[in-house]
């Protein structure tokens, strides 16, 4: 089975830019068992994702994709996954927040993740950075109508990592892959600043007490791969047409191309 794992696609941007980041990659698209979409498939969803899930849909069967959400997702709206889900259920598409993934012999463990803030060993001040530069905290409302907070966003991440720590225990006889849209390790964030607590946590140790096959990622826009403890771990980001040079999108998006088996 093929299955393409993709992240930052941004597609309202490439739709005002003109631009197709799809058209090299065509034949592959339509030879897919599954896309999964790792996160920031558009800012403001009310608005954009429909048109780009309608774009998408042109290319792989509506009912063979999956959207993981990323930040950029909740852009203009509330931190409310029911109304992401309710979003992609109305374009014919799967919602896969929190949701285990099997094709072939591989499953697949798919959440946002979000970060813990830890990377440079001072949380509180990652947080204060955070909260003063990131957009995230400026455009995403909580769910009770005030806008999000780095607290928030930390308090999701144990969450989600919480879940990936009791779905990788289950016995499995075949390949386990994590797809997350925030980064799990320093080591694919490139060079460290202040704001890298906000796109990446430290989660060496866990891989390596986890031991997935592989696990993939976006949000850095930064094609940087590593090996953790012998594992994988592959940045999947398009990113924004402005970073992007003509020509390049079929590499960028071939990244996540992985086959599971029958």
């Amino acid at each position: 089975m093929n299955v393409l794992i993709a992240a930052d696609l941004h597609l309202d941007l490439w739709a005002r830019a003109g631009r197709d980041p799809f058209a090299g990659i065509v034949p592959v698209l339509r030879d897919l068992d599954a896309l999964i979409v790792a996160g920031d498939l558009a800012d403001n969803p009310h608005r954009n994702w429909a048109p780009a899930l309608t774009r998408l849909a042109r290319l792989v069967a509506p009912e063979r994709i999956w959207v993981i959400p990323g930040n950029h997702d909740y852009y203009g709206a509330t931190l409310d996954d029911r109304v992401l889900a309710r979003i992609a259920e109305a374009a014919g598409v799967n919602f896969a927040q929190k949701r285990a993934l099997t094709f072939g012999a591989t499953r697949l463990l798919c959440c946002t993740l979000w970060t813990d803030f830890a990377l440079l060993g001072d949380t509180e001040t990652a947080m204060a950075r955070a909260a003063m530069a990131m957009p995230d905290y400026a455009r995403i409302h909580w769910t009770d109508g005030e806008l999000l907070s780095p607290e928030d966003t930390a308090a999701i991440h144990r969450d989600h990592l919480d879940w990936l720590t009791r779905e990788i225990a289950k016995p499995w006889p075949g390949q386990t892959v994590i797809v997350t849209h925030h980064a799990p390790s320093a080591a694919v964030s490139g060079p460290l600043s202040g704001l890298s607590p906000a796109f990446a946590s430290g989660l060496d140790d866990w891989i390596g007490a986890n031991r997935p096959d592989y696990w993939f990622f976006g949000h850095t826009h930064r094609p940087l791969p590593a090996r953790i403890h012998d594992v994988p771990v592959i940045n999947v980001s398009l990113g924004t047409p402005d970073e992007v040079s003509e020509g390049e999108e079929a590499d960028l998006l071939l990244r996540g191309l992985i086959f599971t088996g029958a």
